[in-house]
């Protein structure tokens, strides 16, 4: 297998979920020998400020250090890019005037998966800053598609606390408390009548398992970085979902 194209990608928000980000790549990509996975360049980036509040609450925005992890990736001539976190690519179009390379849509490729898999109503566990800013209501609504979320104070409940508490998974704690918490967040959204959960946080691979629900859930690293395999190889991801832990 012969490589296409050098992939880059932005992680450090945070470097936990960048971490697991680059190991799915590599449980992803159909490779028998070092010479068949994609020459991949990450540039972990922890000066990224939080994207919630950068883009809600007026605290210094992400977009200068992005763009910063943008120029550093087109040093390396990479073909695409990829982002290891949901609500930064409400910069995608911002950022993709200075890329040399095509920056892959996570969002909206998810989208097309929930169509793809014949869904009509998600429920949607994602940042604060992505659910108030509609980022996947929005993809979904315009392939006919429902989302629910939490209201703002389950959001806070089931989502904020689990991922951002120093007890939380952006501390490094993926077990006990925080995944009871974010569990607990996407049942209410079956409760009311989701027919498949979208995981939409590069934190929540970490908690998550499909089998841990009864409908599908749609990880939204995964079609990311499916993509990103099928673009750069040619070739398509496999599923290695035994290896996940």
């Amino acid at each position: 297998m012969e490589n296409r194209s050098r992939l880059g990608i932005i992680g450090g928000m945070g470097s936990v979920a960048a971490a697991y980000f680059f190991k799915r790549l590599i449980e992803l990509t159909p490779a028998t020998a070092d010479q068949e996975y994609i020459e991949t360049f990450v540039h972990n980036n922890t000066q990224v400020p939080d994207r919630t509040a950068g883009i809600l609450y007026g605290k210094p925005s992400p977009l200068p250090e992005l763009k910063r992890s943008v120029e550093i990736l087109n040093s390396h001539d990479v073909g695409y890019i990829v982002m290891a976190c949901m609500t930064s690519h409400y910069f995608i179009s911002q950022l993709q005037e200075h890329s040399q390379a095509e920056i892959l849509d996570g969002i909206a490729l998810t989208a097309e998966k929930c169509r793809e898999l014949g869904l009509q109503r998600v429920g949607v566990i994602a940042s604060t800053g992505a659910i108030t800013l509609g980022l996947f209501q929005k993809a979904l609504k315009k392939l006919d598609i429902e989302a629910l979320v939490l209201n703002p104070q389950d959001q806070e409940h089931y989502f904020t606390e689990p991922i951002y508490a120093e007890w939380g998974v952006k501390a490094g704690f993926v077990t006990g408390r925080p995944k009871e918490r974010l569990i607990q967040g996407a049942l209410r959204l079956l409760d009311g009548g989701a027919e498949a959960i979208v995981g939409g946080c590069s934190e929540l691979p970490l908690v998550f398992n499909a089998e841990e629900f009864s409908v599908p859930l749609v990880d939204t690293i995964d079609v990311l970085l499916e993509t990103a395999i099928q673009h750069c190889l040619g070739s398509p991801a496999v599923s290695r979902l035994t290896d996940r832990r």
